[in-house]
């Protein structure tokens, strides 16, 4: 039993660290943009933040435009059909893309009770629906058995569950003194076990409107920004060698 709890807390320290090692690759700034997106996309549709960031990280690296082998395009990494299902104007746009994934995620936590089909998909069940689409799941009555959907589900539930675990750490404990007792720490509350965990939800904070204001705030600075740099990419390549 002790050889089989190591081997577990090895796993999960070398699933922390590499989900550490992904966050240090992704520049600052666009870190915390996405996390500016991710709250007001997901007061929209009462969806916990964390897991888009969380879904992003696996999906896209945070890379808007990424697009995968198989044509999965931008940041939450959707299929042209799945973009267009979900009224994604721009794929490669994080907003608008963002937005498609969310409404998604949406169709997904609720598609089965809508009609009256049965209980709705667990968190594990509505990540593999992401990856896999729903009709495998509803297929295998459950998380369907393909590796990569398997392991995509793992490892966006390993960033969900310790995302932002140290900053949460450090703003529950505040400033101590250096000598103060390690016994006076105390632990983060752990987020629901994962086997009764159905898709998360919190509730708005703020009126829908203003989280659209805030997205297409985002939008707006994302485009000038861009503009910026085309512009200094133009003059840099008028004065430079012929």
């Amino acid at each position: 039993m002790g050889v089989r709890k190591t081997i577990i807390a090895a796993a999960m320290t070398l699933a922390v660290v590499g989900a550490a090692s992904a966050r240090a690759q992704q520049p600052a700034s666009t870190r915390a943009e996405n996390d500016r997106l991710f709250r007001a996309a997901a007061e929209l549709y009462s969806i916990d933040p964390d897991l888009l960031a969380a879904i992003a990280s696996v999906e896209s690296g945070g890379n808007s435009a990424a697009v995968s082998p198989k044509g999965a395009q931008g940041l939450m990494q959707l299929m042209p059909a799945t973009a267009n299902r979900f009224r994604v104007l721009d794929p490669y746009d994080p907003v608008s893309n963002t937005l498609g994934a969310v409404r998604f995620i949406s169709f997904l936590r609720q598609y089965r009770t809508a009609h009256g089909d049965g209980a709705p998909l667990s968190l594990p069940e509505l990540l593999a629906a992401y990856n896999a689409g729903e009709g495998a799941v509803d297929k295998y009555n459950g998380i369907p058995p393909y590796p990569e959907t398997q392991q995509y589900v793992r490892k966006v539930l390993v960033a969900y569950l310790f995302r932002n675990s140290h900053s949460s750490l450090a703003e529950r404990l505040g400033p101590r003194p250096v000598d103060q007792a390690d016994s006076a720490v105390r632990p983060i509350p752990a987020k629901p076990a994962i086997s009764h965990l159905h898709p998360v939800v919190t509730q708005p904070k703020n009126p829908p409107v203003d989280s659209i204001d805030k997205l297409t705030e985002i939008q707006r600075l994302r485009q000038i920004e861009l503009s910026k740099q085309q512009t200094a990419s133009r003059f840099g390549e008028t004065d430079g060698p012929r």
